[in-house]
């Protein structure tokens, strides 16, 4: 059968996402170079194949959309490192059965809608407005596309769209998810506590027996054992070092503030999302919703999927926009809505969030940290010189000693154990270098993070071992002390939480108590255990319970529970908001198993040979 389309927004949308794609991978490269393998099928699903036009167009679609996101041109090389090709062949291979599935219930689109959709593509028209014949056909012969050829590209990509539709359409969560989620998330207690603490319990903290000392100390052998420690004697020469010895000309930082003029001199600009619609009528019917208070931006943002990081255009000069766009938006002196206008990407609705005046930063005020600059890259690069005749010196079998002796670096020594990050063992570098190096190592040129370099020798290792207890009596006994102060306040605070559940209330028992108003789940209470609003969350409203962590012992008591509200306006929404986008969840599960489902029904056939003779004629 041939399906006409409705004219329903959801569908309009998905097919110009569609026109979009094709119209991508109608740019770059074409196929023409891959001639010898153009009659062979790269897969198949079923019977539906996919050529080898298909691939190298998606291939190509694909790299330039990685290289936008990037934000610089990716090579075919670079974009199989990165497994491009495998996010292609997994497009192909879904809409080969998918194609395959309309053939077999004959699902598809009438000739007068294909030609609708030429006839309204934007790369296809002329600065009029009207459809460029000339425009067309280069950009076919460029995609090496007959005219039937493109047709049949529109035809089963929107067919492509109207069984995904019809898949995910019927499926609608109701709101016992996103109820469930907010009466969890939402959910607020207010807390009564109060903190134990040593001083409150009638008889002090005793000081241990020495057999008590012994038996601290023999149970916790881990804790009372020593790290192994190397010591390491390290030449070092970081940039910081060689400022002093930098003169630095006032041509040259002339010369970088020059360069760095579009920084310190900024044209008026713009913060603002970007909307783009099918059509223009479209943007406009969203705007009249707007305007009319029926619906906001971002509710039509959200019908659509789109967050707001992908309306998000951040900070953008008139010249950033197209000429339409920002004499709307710039036309603008305050935040509010501009548009419909066309964008590049087609009509939008763009909205400012705020105006950024013009700067202009001069010369003087930028000096100083013009010269640091300068100075420091001097400096880099001076070391970078340097450290090919250090590598020179230590291989010809100069000592570490010796370096410092005929060259800027400086000798030192540390007592480095695993872990450490003080003084240069803050360096990432460093610190790995100090985990592996042997006894036997010979000293070599390791360059650091700030472009300082050092090389570091091993002079011994003190391996682990039991410390002795008369070296840490100290520290046992501490422990000790610790352990038993908890202990004697989990059984005082157990007395006292006995008697608050019985009737008792925090000021009969002589208890300050503090006051803590309806917190969430996720909340922290500075100076409480860490585990205060996890236990609160746990009792009953009028219930006491013992919070405690490895340092602090309290008394916690659920005054009242504020529930999810699921009446208010706000919260309708928020429920709305999660059910929507649930729905989309479940439905585009359903869609993806539906499709592995024709896939494996149908049965996958790949001819990776050609996919990498492919790569490597694009290469």
């Amino acid at each position: 059968m041939t399906a006409p389309l409705r004219a329903k927004k959801s569908n309009n949308i998905v097919v110009w996402a569609v026109l979009g794609l094709l119209i991508i991978s109608l740019t770059g490269f074409g196929v023409q170079s891959i001639g010898s393998s153009s009659g062979q099928a790269v897969g198949a699903v079923g019977k539906k194949e996919i050529t080898v036009a298909e691939y190298v167009r998606s291939l190509n679609a694909q790299i330039r959309y990685f290289s936008t996101q990037l934000g610089q041109p990716l090579s075919t090389e670079q974009a199989l490192a990165l497994g491009v090709q495998r996010q292609v062949v997994t497009e192909l291979l879904q809409n080969a059965a998918l194609d395959g599935e309309n053939d077999r219930i004959g699902l598809s689109v009438g000739d007068d809608f294909v030609k609708d959709q030429l006839l309204q593509t934007q790369a296809f028209l002329d600065v009029t407005g009207k459809f460029d014949e000339a425009a067309y056909a280069e950009a076919l012969r460029q995609a090496n596309l007959k005219p039937a050829e493109y047709d049949d590209v529109i035809r089963e990509g929107t067919a492509r769209s109207l069984l995904q539709t019809g898949v995910q359409a019927g499926l609608q969560a109701n709101q016992t998810y996103a109820m469930t989620v907010m009466s969890y998330v939402s959910e607020a207690r207010r807390f009564r506590w109060t903190d134990l603490t040593a001083d409150m319990l009638l008889d002090p903290i005793r000081a241990p027996e020495p057999a008590e000392i012994e038996a601290e100390y023999k149970a916790n052998p881990e804790t009372y054992t020593s790290q192994l420690v190397k010591t390491l004697t390290y030449a070092l020469l970081t940039p910081d070092m060689l400022i002093d010895m930098i003169d630095v000309e006032d041509a040259a930082l002339r010369a970088l503030y020059e360069s760095k003029s579009a920084e310190y001199n900024q044209p008026e600009r713009r913060i603002v999302d970007r909307l783009v619609f099918p059509t223009e009528d479209a943007a406009q019917s969203a705007l009249d919703a707007i305007n009319a208070g029926e619906k906001t931006y971002d509710d039509h943002a959200a019908e659509r999927g789109l967050t707001l990081d992908d309306l998000d255009m951040g900070e953008v000069a008139n010249s950033d926009l197209s000429s339409a766009a920002a004499d709307a938006v710039f036309a603008l002196q305050e935040p509010g809505l501009a548009g419909p206008v066309q964008s590049s990407l087609g009509p939008a609705l763009f909205r400012l969030n705020a105006v950024l005046s013009a700067q202009s930063i001069p010369f003087e005020d930028v000096a100083d940290d013009l010269k640091a600059e300068l100075v420091a890259d001097r400096a880099r690069r001076q070391i970078s010189d340097d450290s090919i005749e250090i590598d020179d010196l230590l291989a010809g079998g100069a000592t570490l000693e010796e370096l410092a002796a005929e060259t800027p670096m400086v000798v030192e020594q540390i007592a480095y154990r695993t872990g450490d990050e003080d003084g240069i063992a803050a360096y990432d570098e460093f610190r790995a270098a100090a985990d592996r190096v042997a006894e036997d190592d010979y000293p070599e040129v390791v360059t650091l993070e700030d472009g300082g370099i050092f090389a570091l020798r091993l002079d011994s290792v003190a391996e682990p071992a039991l410390i002795p207890l008369a070296d840490i009596r100290d520290q046992v006994v501490a422990d000790w002390t610790a352990k038993e102060t908890r202990r004697r306040l989990l059984e005082y605070a157990a007395e006292l939480e006995e008697k608050l559940n019985n009737g008792k209330d925090f000021g009969d028992l002589g208890l300050i108590s503090r006051i803590e108003e309806p917190l969430t789940r996720d909340a922290f209470v500075d100076g409480a255990p860490s585990t205060m609003v996890t236990t609160g969350f746990k009792l009953e409203p009028g219930q006491t319970g013992i919070a405690e962590d490895a340092s602090s012992v309290a008394l916690i008591r659920t005054e009242e529970v504020a529930a999810f509200n699921a009446a208010t306006d706000e919260n309708k929404q928020v429920l709305q908001s999660i059910t929507a986008q649930f729905s989309q969840t479940l439905g585009a599960d359903l869609f993806a198993a539906y499709v592995a489902a024709l896939e494996e029904d149908a049965g996958i056939t790949l001819n990776n040979s050609l996919i990498n003779s492919i790569h490597s004629q694009l290469n």
